[in-house]
């Protein structure tokens, strides 16, 4: 299983409206089944909210492209921000309503659709029909979800639940999600159709190892004793947990229903022990793995570089504790340099030096800080190896807007080292136009280089 943060949720009612909307055209002129959209909020809070999730760049036509997706499947779409109309989620007219919405005779949690009713129909009567005949057939009520992971601006994951439905149903009842989310979807009534509401989640969700590590530091009655005998795997996988543990809700997008967990915090003896058992850990494990530069250089996986690949690709830049290998970090560090050596035209952003042995691609944020923007390339910077070492140590800081600073404390007495560096302060990195810095991540490495004085 792979747990993706959740940023984002929105809930709609399965009433006339969206059942019109994602059942199909018809034939004739009949103009109740005509829409290829789910209509939206035009409140201010709804609008300031999707902006700031969505930060893309809008079209001509005030809409930014987005992939809905479900196990197995994909399909266009759009958020449209601009219309005559509302904002609405819109789909490819001539391909429908994506599956996850839309109806299926005989549904089941291996099939993409989860409300069942016959899809055929191509009157009126007989389509308003099948709505009606969702309670005869023990569907209760459906809902419809719309999930927005982090680090993912343009997909949603889609999902439909039934509430109160026949035991024939089970699979897709809507007490399968946390309740944050079935109280989400309850809020909403045929008149009130739209919930919506954001989450605070991330951390490092624990692997059954850590989970089993966790069990045992709890019932001992020495947990420094404890983890001291832990194999070096066990180890490896329970250190990122302790640093973070999981908060917020977490979603896997290949499961079906069952793909959501609530992690419990750390229980509350051993949060008070955190940072021994961390610096416990930490001495028995080696940290190197962490470092830009060597990675580049260690041993990777050809077919996980490719998978990686496609996860770049496609806006996912999450690589898990729970999976990651010295392996894994080669591989992901290598699919990572050629993104982030490519937007800055294989060239240091501070010194200009293009001899390619000489250039790093650095995290901003550390490897071991986010394990949601491991792959991101704004997330990264291309620098030459004297100035990768500079940054990353705190020497080099670099400002939101890209100008350099020197940190001349720490520089010290070093007056060789300190000519070298001074020669680019207050200058500005050279920024690409494609993956350049978030400034939020400039933050965090300011606040983390700060932090380690």
């Amino acid at each position: 299983m792979a747990w993706y943060p959740v940023e984002w949720v929105l809930g709609i009612y399965y009433g006339p409206s969206a059942h019109r909307a994602t059942y199909g055209r018809l034939d004739g002129r009949d103009t109740k089944y005509t829409k290829d959209y789910i209509q939206l909020s035009r409140k201010r809070e709804f609008l300031q909210t999707v902006s700031r999730l969505f930060p893309v760049a809008v079209s001509g036509d005030g809409s930014v492209p987005l992939t809905y997706q479900w196990p197995a499947g994909t399909t266009p779409g759009a958020f449209v921000f601009t219309s005559a109309d509302r904002p609405h989620l819109k789909w490819e007219t001539s391909l429908g309503a994506p599956k996850a919405w839309r109806m299926l005779l005989a549904p089941g949690d291996t099939t993409a659709e989860t409300i069942p009713g016959d899809p055929s129909h191509l009157d009126f009567v007989s389509a308003e029909r099948e709505l009606t005949l969702l309670a005869k057939r023990g569907a209760g009520q459906p809902y419809l979800l719309a999930i927005k992971l982090q680090n993912e601006p343009r997909k949603l994951h889609l999902r439909a639940y039934l509430a109160d439905a026949d035991k024939r149903y089970s699979w897709a009842d809507l007490k399968l999600v946390p309740p944050e989310i079935y109280s989400l979807a309850k809020q909403t009534t045929q008149r009130r159709a739209l919930s919506w509401q954001t989450f605070n989640s991330g951390g490092s969700v624990p692997s059954t190892v850590v989970t089993n590590a966790i069990s045992v530091l709890s019932a001992s009655s020495d947990p420094m004793e404890a983890i001291n005998a832990f194999d070096e795997d066990t180890a490896r996988a329970l250190l990122p947990y302790l640093r973070q543990p999981a908060y917020g809700l977490f979603f896997d997008p290949l499961l079906n229903h069952d793909a959501w967990i609530g992690p419990a915090p750390l229980p509350e003896q051993l949060a008070l022990l955190a940072d021994d058992l961390i610096d416990s850990l930490n001495s028995r494990i080696p940290q190197n793995t962490q470092d830009d530069a060597l990675a580049e250089t260690m041993e990777a996986d050809p077919g996980e570089v490719v998978a990686f690949r496609h996860q770049i690709e496609n806006d996912n830049f999450h690589v898990a504790d729970s999976t990651s290998t010295t392996k894994t970090r080669g591989s992901a560090q290598r699919a990572f340099a050629e993104a982030v050596k490519r937007n800055y035209e294989f060239r240091c952003a501070i010194t200009g030096i293009e001899t390619r042995d000489f250039l790093v691609a650095a995290h901003i944020v550390p490897w071991s800080k986010d394990q949601t923007i491991r792959l991101d390339p704004s997330n990264g910077i291309c620098l030459s190896l004297i100035l990768d070492r500079a940054f990353e140590k705190g020497y080099v800081i670099i400002a939101n807007d890209g100008t350099i600073e020197i940190d001349r404390e720490r520089v010290g007495g070093d007056d060789a080292l300190r000519q070298q560096l001074e020669l680019y302060e207050g200058r500005k990195i050279f920024l690409p136009t494609n993956g350049a810095p978030k400034p939020e991540y400039l933050q965090r490495r300011r606040t983390i280089v700060g932090n380690s004085n």
